[in-house]
């Protein structure tokens, strides 16, 4: 028997098909640590940021696999595996979350990236 066959299809999957990227690669997401001095008062502040352009963000609730099921709110132990359409270079941003993830594609290109998304549950 093939542990590794028989581990993969015990899995859920789900291909999302003709998904169009078009967030920016300039944008990431930033934990900056700050010092402020403001009349003898001295301050270290603690901030969360995303810099650059806009953000895209992908909610596994909103995406409809290819037949036409709708994805759970929550994903244990996701991975995703994006599959090129067109040349523009796409990429995942950040670490994927159980309800979301961020994307991204190269803000060099003027035009969106097209992917296919295969988004699996790792046990």
């Amino acid at each position: 028997m093939n542990t590794t066959i028989d581990y993969l299809k015990s899995n859920r999957k789900w291909l999302v098909r003709d998904y169009v990227v078009w967030g920016d690669n300039g944008t990431f997401e930033a934990d900056m640590i700050m010092t402020e001095f403001v009349s003898g008062d001295e301050r270290i502040v603690f901030n969360h940021e995303f810099t650059g352009q806009t953000a895209q963000t992908v909610i596994y609730n909103d995406l409809v696999d290819h037949r036409g099921n709708q994805l759970p709110e929550k994903i244990v132990n996701p991975e995703i595996i994006l599959i090129p359409k067109n040349p523009i270079r796409s990429f995942i941003l950040g670490s994927v979350g159980e309800k979301s993830f961020c994307i991204s594609k190269d803000s060099n290109q003027l035009s969106n990236s097209l992917v296919d998304l295969l988004i699996m549950e790792m046990n």
